[in-house]
């Protein structure tokens, strides 16, 4: 029981890291308010490697996920008849004041990380948990740039479930 609690309270303090990175990388991008791609970059940048780990066994460089990104950015303006130089202007943004804020996309994401199955009471969350909740969707940005990475949310799900039960 109290090795539950230890847990929770680790998984706490790594959703909020995640929290404070998506934020971080979507106000660098010029958007207010983080979705899942920036949730996925947060789960990059966490200490414990396994997101990295994912995209390197999936044979994908953990450095250019930030690029796709953009990329699927300028798309989605081009499939609009915007142009994509756009994108380069924009400076970053500032925290505004107030709670935190994020997409709506992003409820279904936290709802299903909470609900993740654990092998045990001591599984930490992982940068791969997100990685595998994330590619679970069905549309939205992040899945778009996976495609653009030439992945299949099935295979980064598959990859992310096999390095967790690796730790």
């Amino acid at each position: 029981m109290l090795q539950r609690i230890r847990q929770r309270l680790t998984d706490m303090r790594t959703i909020r890291t995640l929290c404070e990175g998506a934020e971080k990388h979507a106000l660098a991008g010029g958007e207010r308010e983080p979705g899942p791609e920036h949730f996925m970059l947060a789960a990059l940048d966490l200490r414990d490697g396994l997101a990295r780990k994912v995209f390197e066994c999936l044979g994908v460089d953990p450095a250019g996920v930030h690029a796709a990104i953009a990329a699927q950015h300028g798309a989605a303006l081009a499939g609009v008849g915007a142009d994509a130089a756009l994108l380069e202007d924009d400076a970053p943004l500032s925290r505004a004041s107030g709670p935190y804020q994020a997409k709506g996309s992003m409820q279904a994401v936290m709802q299903q990380l909470a609900a993740w199955p654990r092998a045990s009471a001591a599984e930490p969350l992982t940068g791969a948990h997100v990685l595998a909740v994330v590619a679970a969707g069905r549309s939205g940005t992040a899945v778009r740039t996976l495609r653009i990475l030439g992945l299949e949310g099935a295979q980064v799900v598959a990859a992310a479930k096999a390095a967790i039960a690796a730790g």
